[in-house]
């Protein structure tokens, strides 16, 4: 069985991503589409990781 925590942990961080491209983007002069498709690999990236937390909680039931 997977440990939740580091589940949880990895979509914590990948709401920084989102944080980190937003900010850091205009201080770097990066276009703002640009800083969306940062954005996107974060939204991409949470996907599965929730994925996991579903399964792993049926799994527990």
């Amino acid at each position: 069985m997977c440990y939740l925590g580091n589940i949880h942990t990895g979509i914590v961080v990948y709401f920084g991503v989102f944080a980190l491209a937003l900010i850091c983007g205009p201080i770097r002069g990066i276009p703002f589409y640009w800083q969306l498709i940062d954005c996107s690999f974060g939204l991409f990236a949470l996907y599965p990781l929730w994925r996991i937390v579903k399964l792993s909680r049926e799994l527990q039931a």
